[in-house]
């Protein structure tokens, strides 16, 4: 009996043992927040509400919380990559994922371990990183050579990369332009495959195009075209570069100067002119000259100077005599002032006197008549033409017309030197014509009118030809001329 209470008894107190141990075990709540994600095209950052376990309603503070995730497409087959570490920020959590691939999506996971309490994996959630947007970018290395029309570019160094990688080019283009407000920009093409040993080197300015500007600034660029077009153009930042005075040269014929009646003629037959060893007769900045100068000047000082123009090559140039004096001695070049320097290139130089002209013989005058047989009374006395066919006459004339008849004129019409003719006339109804004393006839007759000091001829077959004198005292016509009847071109 006492064995049967005991068993009784025994068996009461566990049960009442498993109920008490049913009623202590603590409570455990888990709080995983709500997750979102940021991400780039191969990382992501989770960012989930502060997630932690509560155990009877207090915060367990050694809960560890871990995330794991996987590539959706895989979630069945794969085991979760798991992160531990992530950092605290404000009321968040932050798990850094690193080594993702571009446009995929993941499933994640929040794991909070609260230790001999247990632990809990949260719902799944996804998130998707990025798609992969290329980084395009050219390399090259330029060196230039400037002078004063051309320059040279060498590139080296040359590539084209897809992020960081080198990938092939089809095209290179080198372009420049005159650095000014509105550029023009030049372009000189090379193929991709003439880098093939490194580097290439270029000649500006391109063919048919102008040749460069002496001492000015100029900007270049490259531009890339890859060999797959699914790739996009890519333009370098432009460089400056400055052209620098062009070395000039010239071969210039020595002068031919020979004295041909009142002239000098002086011929060259060549002038060439080279720019950085380009010829150029039809550059912008040239100028051809004849000097001239009395012997012993240093080299580039010429006290006289003509400008002329090149023609087949060569240039000329004629010299009235009476500009030099009689018996010196003159030294002549031909000469170019060429580039943005102005630098003078000159010919051998020739050396002539000009000879001393000898005076002279003044020719024998004309013999005046005695007397005519036609009275001139009404026109008689000096006169001076002041007016021939409305406007004041270039050259000069004079008249003296005495009472019988009897006509002198005095012309200076195409010489320095004035020209003496006499001659008788024949005057009826105010129409006077004439003949000179060696049998001339007068080229025509005129109908004269007088009015106070002024005296009026007009053409009688040619009414635009009037001539208007004025009344004068004569000039002295042997000072400084001779005075001489052999000319054909008489003015009456």
């Amino acid at each position: 009996m006492k064995r049967l209470l005991y068993i009784c008894v025994a068996a009461l107190l566990f049960t009442a043992c498993d109920e008490i141990e049913q009623i202590i075990k603590p409570s455990v709540n888990y709080y995983f927040g709500s997750p979102r994600s940021e991400t780039t095209e191969t990382s992501a950052k989770i960012i989930i509400d502060q997630p932690f376990a509560a155990v009877d309603g207090e915060i367990y503070n050694e809960a560890v919380i871990t995330l794991g995730y996987v590539r959706a497409e895989d979630q069945f087959v794969e085991e979760l990559t798991i992160v531990k570490e992530y950092e605290t920020k404000e009321s968040v959590i932050i798990f850094t994922i690193n080594d993702l691939e571009p446009s995929t999506q993941y499933i994640a996971y929040t794991f909070i371990d609260a230790g001999e309490h247990g632990g809990k994996k949260s719902e799944a959630y996804r998130f998707e990183t990025k798609t992969h947007t290329p980084e395009y970018a050219a390399m090259c290395r330029a060196s230039v050579e400037a002078k004063g029309i051309m320059a040279t570019i060498t590139l080296s160094e040359v590539a084209y990369l897809v992020d960081d990688k080198e990938v092939p080019f089809s095209n290179v283009r080198v372009e420049y332009a005159r650095k000014r407000s509105e550029l023009e920009w030049i372009g000189i093409d090379i193929a991709g495959e003439n880098f093939s040993d490194g580097t290439e080197t270029i000649t500006i300015p391109a063919e048919g195009a102008d040749y460069l500007e002496e001492y000015s600034p100029y900007l270049y660029r490259v531009v890339f075209t890859p060999a797959d077009d699914q790739f996009p153009t890519i333009t370098t930042e432009s460089d400056e570069f400055m052209t620098e005075y062009a070395e000039v040269t010239a071969e210039i014929s020595t002068p031919d100067v020979t004295i041909v009646g009142d002239n000098i003629e002086i011929d060259v037959e060549s002038v060439k002119v080279w720019f950085d060893g380009v010829e150029r007769p039809d550059y912008y900045n040239l100028e051809y000259y004849v000097y001239y100068r009395e012997p012993g000047g240093e080299q580039y000082y010429w006290s006289n100077k003509t400008e002329v123009e090149l023609t087949n090559g060569g240039i000329s140039l004629s010299l009235a005599v009476a500009s030099f004096e009689e018996g010196k001695e003159y030294e002549f070049a031909a000469a170019v002032v060429a580039g943005a320097e102005k630098k003078v290139k000159l010919s051998d130089v020739v050396t002539i006197t000009i000879p001393k002209e000898e005076t002279p013989t003044p020719p024998t005058p004309p013999t005046p008549p005695v007397g005519g047989d036609t009275d001139t009374t009404a026109i008689a006395g000096d006169w001076q033409l002041t007016l021939w066919r409305g406007a004041e006459p270039s050259f000069d004339v004079y008249l003296s017309i005495t009472e019988d008849g009897v006509v002198t004129l005095w012309q200076r019409i195409e010489s320095r030197e004035w020209e003496q003719f006499y001659s008788t006339t024949t005057l009826e109804n105010s129409v006077i014509s004439g003949e000179y004393t060696d049998g001339t006839a007068w080229s025509a007759s005129y109908t004269v009118t007088v009015d106070g000091d002024t005296m009026t001829w007009i053409d009688t077959a040619d009414d635009t030809d009037i001539s208007v004198y004025t009344r004068c005292t004569l000039p002295d016509f042997n000072t400084g001329a001779t005075t001489r009847s052999a000319h054909n071109n008489r003015f009456l």
